[in-house]
């Protein structure tokens, strides 16, 4: 993880992974289906409804863009 120091609050979700370097990791874990990864990821950039917003993207269709 390429971690900045940088706060994460106030950032958008796209914000936080590219602060934090995570956008590959990312792409891949959503690419894959893979709900283990995307939680990893969704803690390393401190999202507070982790479950939640796993679900959501897990379920959504392709085209959507987070």
């Amino acid at each position: 993880m390429a971690s900045t120091g940088e706060p994460l609050a106030g950032m958008t979700l796209n914000e936080r992974l590219y602060a934090r370097g995570l956008f590959d990791r990312f792409d891949k874990a959503l690419a894959d289906r893979n709900r283990a990864a995307l939680r990893t990821i969704l803690i390393e950039v401190e999202v507070s409804d982790i479950d939640g917003t796993a679900d959501q993207m897990l379920n959504s269709s392709p085209e959507v863009d987070f």
